[in-house]
């Protein structure tokens, strides 16, 4: 486990990736301000469902993808060619198995249709469960909300409080 944390979030990604820092983008401010004291202190480590990989990448290993300008539009990239969804799901479900090893929960909070649409197909072929804690439904609005964000919190707490006996 990656510094000893337990659960694993998997956001977008978002283009900070561009500067290498996840962080650096405006999504990821937002959940970190809701769930960054569970970062801090080790419970929780997060990591990006990215279109450039393609698949899961941690935090911290960004930095790898700074050439990539892909945006996840899927009227544009995956509705139009299948097989840029394939190679998706194929690289999140290995991803997937290979991050069950390291922790103990994944839980995820994507409003990406494409991600979200890989997480499930991945999850049902790897048989790795991934706790899909939001946002109701796939709007920057609905990732913002107050009450969806208060979700995640809670979700992630339950989820923590559920393992630490583990």
């Amino acid at each position: 486990m990656a510094r000893g944390a337990r659960l694993l979030l998997l956001l977008p990604c978002n283009p900070g990736v561009r500067m290498g820092d996840y962080t650096l983008g405006q999504n990821w401010r937002i959940v970190m301000r809701v769930v960054g004291d569970l970062v801090d202190t080790g419970i929780l480590d997060l990591a990006a469902v990215d279109s450039c990989k393609p698949g899961i990448v941690k935090q911290g290993e960004e930095h790898r993808y700074r050439w990539c300008d892909v945006r996840p539009l899927w009227h544009e990239l995956y509705k139009r060619q299948p097989w840029r969804l394939e190679l998706l799901i194929a690289g999140v479900t290995e991803d997937l198995k290979r991050l069950a090893l390291e922790y103990r929960a994944l839980a995820a909070y994507v409003n990406v249709r494409a991600y979200r649409t890989a997480l499930e197909h991945a999850t049902a072929r790897s048989g790795v469960e991934v706790h899909m804690l939001g946002p109701p439904r796939m709007s920057p609005l609905s990732y913002r909300s107050r009450r969806s964000l208060e979700e995640l919190r809670r979700g992630l707490i339950d989820l923590a409080m559920a393992t630490a006996t583990l």
